[in-house]
C-alpha cells in the first residue's frame, strides 16, 4: 500500500529523485554499509560475503540501485522488505512440526495476574551465560542488520572479563556522511536525507 503510494508519485519523486547523492566511491570511502552502500550500486551484504548462518540455504538476491540518492535508498529497502519475507517463508516451511508452548500468549489471554507473569517464570527460556576465560587476543565478528553492518570488537587477556569491547553500530558511520550529503542542497531537503540513511540515535550517542 505504501509502495503504490509513493514510488510512483511525481511529488515524491521530486523530493528524492537527485537528492543527497553520494557516487560508489565515496560511499566506500566513507565505510557506509547496509541499503545506503548498496543504493549506490555496490552489492555487499554480509550474509552473502561471509555465509554465515544458514542464509545460504534460501534463495534470496541481493538487492542494490546506482543513483544513490534518497530514491535509491527508499527502492533498495523496499525490496529488501520482500526479500526478508521471502526468507522467512522458507524457512516456516522447514520448521518441524509438533506441539509447542506459547508462555506469552498465556501471559496475554490469562492477564496481569496470570501465574506466567511471575518473577520465575520470566526467564524461563533464558538461560545463564556461563563463565569462561576469554584467551589473550582479539576478535572481530560482524553481521548484516537492517541498517548495515553491525560489528563486535573484543580483546582478551585470560580473564572472565573483555579488556577491550567495542561495538560498531552501522548507524554512527552511517550518519557521518550527512555533511557530505547536505552539499548545495535546500533545508526542505534536509528531512528527506536525514531519514533516507535511517539511523537510531541510541547507536549514534557514542
Amino acid at each position: 500500500e505504501y509502495e503504490r503510494l509513493l514510488t510512483d508519485n511525481p511529488i515524491f519523486r521530486h523530493r528524492t529523485e537527485g537528492i543527497g547523492t553520494i557516487s560508489r566511491q565515496e560511499a566506500i570511502n566513507w565505510g557506509l554499509s547496509g541499503p545506503m552502500l548498496r543504493a549506490c550500486g555496490v552489492k555487499w551484504d554480509l550474509r552473502k560475503v561471509d555465509h554465515y548462518e544458514c542464509y545460504d540455504d534460501f534463495d534470496w538476491v541481493i538487492q542494490w540501485e546506482t543513483a544513490g540518492d534518497c530514491l535509491a535508498r527508499y527502492l533498495v529497502r523496499m525490496r529488501e522488505m520482500r526479500e526478508s519475507i521471502k526468507i522467512i517463508r522458507q524457512a516456516l516451511k522447514g520448521l518441524p512440526g509438533g506441539p509447542y508452548e506459547n508462555l506469552e500468549a498465556k501471559r496475554m489471554v490469562e492477564g496481569k495476574k496470570s501465574k506466567w507473569n511471575d518473577f520465575d517464570f520470566q526467564y524461563i527460556s533464558k538461560k545463564l551465560a556461563p563463565t569462561w576465560k576469554i584467551p589473550a587476543g582479539e576478535h572481530y565478528v560482524r553481521i548484516e542488520t537492517g541498517k548495515g553492518e553491525l560489528g563486535i570488537f573484543i580483546v582478551g587477556n585470560d580473564n572472565i572479563f573483555p579488556w577491550r569491547w567495542k561495538i560498531r553500530p552501522p548507524d554512527f558511520n552511517n550518519l557521518q556522511v550527512l555533511p557530505h550529503l547536505l552539499r548545495g542542497v535546500k533545508v526542505a531537503d534536509i528531512m528527506a536525507i536525514l531519514g533516507s540513511i535511517d539511523i537510531v540515535m541510541g547507536s549514534v550517542d557514542r
